[in-house]
């Protein structure tokens, strides 16, 4: 995901593959990158590339769902934790390396929603959460316009624009699932209902990473929209 949410347009066309500029990156996104470089970007020799991480969490997706429903709770709670992080991973590879690409901030929070929406899925479910099912439902609006026009600004070579509040619902929904897996694992009904809460900012920032996304998008394909023959620009 983090491909995406601080990467910005480039109305200029690039050989595919080739990196996209960005703007500097807000202080707390530099100080998250710089852990996560720390940590995990020593493990990935420069052949893996941000984009190989987000197909291996669309990969993971089944397997956690599966591990959920065979009730091997552990196991996709730790396939579920590996998933996540790669999204933090990719992110920071991707700045880091200088590696952000087009179809790389269109993909990376297309795996987030759905790995999101589909353990949300299911513990809602499992644990009758209606706002569980409000976020699925949310996400499933997002994806839907997403899938709209996305298409449309593949085809421009525009990147997705910016969005620094996709990063913070990430981390809400993220924390809210681990709460809800463990406290499932634990029998602690208490972490359960702190993961509820943590679904309502949750939900607001979805709301407005939803919009701003749209908006951005929009923008994007009127500024880059070719001139009517009728426009002065047009050489009449």
């Amino acid at each position: 995901m983090a491909n995406s949410e601080q990467t910005t347009a480039r109305t200029a066309p690039a050989p595919e593959g080739e990196a996209y500029d960005v703007k500097p990156n807000p202080g707390f996104q530099r100080f998250t990158d710089g852990i996560v470089a720390a940590v995990f970007l020593w493990m990935f020799p420069h052949s893996v590339r941000p984009n190989h991480l987000t197909f291996v969490r669309f990969l993971l997706i089944p397997v956690v769902l599966a591990l959920l429903v065979l009730g091997l709770d552990w196991w996709a709670l730790g396939v579920f934790i590996v998933a996540t992080m790669t999204d933090f991973i990719d992110g920071a590879m991707a700045r880091k390396r200088d590696q952000i690409t087009v179809l790389g901030t269109y993909i990376d929070p297309m795996a987030d929603k759905l790995l999101v929406a589909a353990v949300l899925a299911f513990v809602a479910y499992t644990h009758a959460i209606v706002i569980a099912w409000v976020m699925v439902g949310f996400i499933a609006i997002e994806l839907v316009a997403t899938a709209i026009y996305t298409p449309i600004l593949i085809r421009m070579r525009a990147a997705r624009p910016a969005n620094t509040y996709g990063k913070a619902k990430m981390i809400f929904q993220s924390i809210a699932l681990y709460l809800f897996l463990l406290g499932g694992i634990l029998g602690f009904q208490s972490w359960v209902t702190v993961g509820e809460y943590l679904l309502v900012p949750a939900l607001i920032l979805a709301a407005i990473s939803g919009s701003k996304q749209i908006l951005g998008a929009w923008r994007i394909s009127r500024e880059q929209r070719p001139p009517s023959p009728s426009s002065p620009s047009a050489g009449n």
